[in-house]
């Protein structure tokens, strides 16, 4: 399986240490709080121009909240977000304008994210006649090109969205999350709710439209399969902390954390007559109400020794680019 080619470019959007805790409260008239549950504890990463940034990891540890926070839907609780170097905490009313119109998004069920009472070409010129003012004529033109672009034709305009399979909605989503030619484009488990004989072509139609339009992804993924095809840099995360990081060829090729080693074995091969290290993991993951100490995953690590249950380790860079977050090391 081929993979992203990592390339030296700018980062778009900078998260530095951020944290996202929700409040746990109790009581039915006078509400008080007992504690917190912390989503995101702590993580940095960058997503640069034209390349694909992926997060990674079991359910629940706080990769849809991480793309919250990007979307701005959630406000992190510390930490900072950088859009082209500048604060997100510091955008002015224009600001905040520019950066909804260069960050989208695209979502796991294209069936519950388009209006099933609007049109095709409504829905996806939406974006553009709310934030700019243009004639028919050329908002004509933008449909015609975003239709074109994502394989669809222009009698589709016409159509509602029920009309369409699965693989033709996630397209209709792709060309409206286009439609203000964003720099950067979430996409939150683009092609788990398709055909697996469909997948393969959004997939492709994705990197196609990168190259031609120099977007960047955040893609939040479970399969695997799909991070190593489309990725440029993944970081993998467990329970709310970054526990390894590194360009997509080095960490499927050399995996460091215990914990990534144990997904990538959980995940089918590239080829059949592979064989690789098998590492299964016991019990199940912590609450992140009440987190272990020292080391989140200590509890499951197949590697545990003393020290991880009394300390916990940083993320620490061991190659180029490549950091894990493990006392192994």
């Amino acid at each position: 399986m081929t993979t992203a080619t990592d390339q030296a470019t700018e980062a778009v959007i900078q998260l530095d240490n951020c944290q996202k805790y929700f409040p746990v409260t109790k009581g039915l008239i006078i509400r008080h709080a007992i504690g917190q549950v912390k989503a995101v504890d702590g993580i940095s990463f960058e997503i640069h121009e034209g390349q694909t940034y992926s997060l990674v990891g079991e359910s629940g540890c706080g990769k849809t909240t991480t793309a919250k926070m990007v979307l701005q839907v959630e406000t992190p609780t510390a930490g900072l977000i950088r859009f082209n170097g500048k604060d997100m905490a510091e955008f002015n009313p224009t600001d905040r304008k520019l950066y909804r119109s260069s960050v989208q998004a695209v979502f796991q069920d294209p069936w519950s994210s388009l209006n099933p009472r609007m049109k095709v070409g409504s829905i996806i010129l939406e974006p553009l006649l709310t934030n700019q003012s243009m004639g028919k004529h050329e908002a004509r033109e933008n449909l015609e090109r975003l239709l074109r672009d994502v394989g669809l034709h222009n009698f589709h305009a016409d159509y509602y969205p029920h009309e369409f399979s699965g693989g033709q909605r996630q397209r209709i989503a792709i060309a409206r999350a286009l439609a203000l030619q964003p720099k950067v484009i979430v996409l939150d488990e683009p092609v788990s709710a398709l055909d697996v004989s469909i997948r393969a072509q959004i997939m492709n139609l994705l990197k196609d439209l990168q190259e031609r339009y120099g977007v960047s992804y955040l893609l939040i993924a479970h399969n695997l399969a799909t991070v190593r095809y489309m990725s440029h840099h993944v970081g993998v995360m467990y329970l709310g902390k970054m526990v390894e990081e590194a360009p997509t060829r080095e960490l499927f090729t050399n995996p460091m954390h215990p914990y990534t080693k144990a997904l990538i074995s959980a995940s089918l091969p590239a080829h059949p007559d592979i064989q690789r290290e098998e590492l299964v993991l016991s019990g199940e993951v912590p609450s992140p109400f009440n987190p272990p100490s020292g080391c989140s995953f200590h509890p499951r690590c197949p590697f545990v020794f003393d020290r991880c249950s009394e300390e916990e380790p940083v993320l620490q860079e061991l190659a180029p680019g490549h950091k894990v977050s493990c006392h192994l090391y």
